[in-house]
């Protein structure tokens, strides 16, 4: 009983701190000791942007289209072509006289081989990287290269935000992203975020180092290469990018699967968790990017550490904790099966989202622990 008490608290305790009790902490840290950046509006280093693609025939079309638009002098723009073999390259090529440079890769090799690519041809003091799927606000170049007036600042990291179909105007990016966006700027108002993503991902030139071609999480890999340089990783919430959500959970559940594999192996197989250069990196990326992964497996410890409990304490605590889990996860089922129908009902959504997350998460554990992570791209699906 005391051990099953132990694990029950500790799980507990631990899957409160990696959703709220961390989140609450850098908030108050952000108040009361923040570390400014100092940004420079008007600040205009040359910028490449960089957009690596495979397989993109649907979107690359209006991601150049939005390109062009963007209101940035001198702006380079490179696409590396990862070995399409659909129209990909053929649409590149039409905007080649419009300012686009088309870099063709004619086999396959990832996307790191694709970013090391960029990199080498990149003349811009800043390249930025982006996906090929999402939009930019015109001045989102802008905002996002202001903080790099600050010599500390290695990386900055833009918003997301999701295009409402329906009415074709955008909205924040869902519960999930706008926790998420405010966990990365009390992370940046206190000195660096451990979180990044594909979306905008801005880096000083100079301090990029070729990983190699096995690396899954690219930009990930790439923040920790610049903290561990001594720079500041921070995130910019006035550049914008816009973007098409997942349309189903199938599709986020394969996405968030090699997030997580790609997670494992830049905490543990590369070494970023033991070699972050202070402590205080360390405790976030134990905090944010170790303990998220882990909270499948610690819901699993939770749960049957309570059933026990319920089942042989008897108390009304533990009870009381087996009916709120059983009512949590009976949201997700109806949730999953709401999906199933083709409907989409909030109060089900949410717990469904977070325990579908989570089991992907444990996918992407088992590929990782099997290496069969893939580092090529999915085919995309057409919407």
């Amino acid at each position: 009983m005391i051990i099953v008490e132990l694990l029950f608290w500790i799980c507990g305790l631990l899957l409160f701190w990696t959703y709220f009790g961390y989140p609450a902490f850098m908030y108050l840290r952000a108040k009361l000791l923040p570390q400014k950046v100092q940004k420079v509006e008007g600040h205009l280093p040359s910028v490449t942007l960089l957009i690596c693609a495979y397989n993109e025939q649907d979107v690359i079309g209006s991601k150049l289209d939005n390109t062009i638009r963007i209101d940035y002098p001198g702006l380079e723009v490179l696409v590396v072509n990862d070995g399409s073999d659909d129209k990909t390259r053929e649409i590149v090529e039409q905007y080649t006289g419009k300012g686009i440079t088309l870099v063709n890769q004619p086999q396959r090799s990832g996307k790191m081989t694709a970013v090391n690519t960029g990199f080498a041809l990149a003349k811009g003091d800043i390249v930025v990287l982006s996906d090929a799927s999402p939009d930019y606000a015109p001045d989102a170049l802008r905002h996002l290269v202001a903080s790099f007036a600050d010599a500390s600042v290695g990386v900055v990291v833009g918003t997301l935000a999701i295009w409402d179909r329906a009415t074709s105007v955008a909205k924040p990016a869902g519960l999930y992203w706008r926790y998420e966006a405010a966990l990365r700027r009390w992370e940046s108002q206190t000195g660096s975020t451990v979180a990044v993503h594909g979306n905008m991902f801005a880096m000083r030139r100079s301090l990029f180092r070729p990983l190699t071609g096995a690396t899954v999480n690219d930009e990930f890999s790439l923040a920790m290469e610049t903290l561990k340089q001594g720079f500041r990783v921070v995130y910019e919430p006035k550049a914008m990018s816009y973007d098409d959500a997942s349309d189903t959970m199938r599709d986020e559940f394969k996405r968030r699967a090699r997030i997580n594999a790609g997670r494992w192996q830049a905490l543990f197989s590369a070494g970023y968790l033991m070699s972050a250069p202070t402590w205080d990196l360390r405790f976030r990326l134990f905090s944010h990017k170790l303990l998220r992964p882990l909270t499948p497996l610690l819901m699993i410890a939770f749960a049957v550490a309570t059933f026990l409990l319920a089942a042989l304490a008897n108390t009304a605590l533990y009870t009381a904790a087996l009916i709120a889990q059983g009512v949590f996860y009976g949201l997700a089922a109806a949730g999953w099966f709401a999906e199933r129908q083709g409907r989409k009902i909030r109060i089900f959504s949410i717990p469904y989202y977070f325990v579908s997350s989570n089991f992907a998460a444990l996918v992407g554990l088992w590929r990782w622990m099997r290496g069969a992570q893939k580092v090529t791209w999915q085919k995309r699906e057409a919407k």
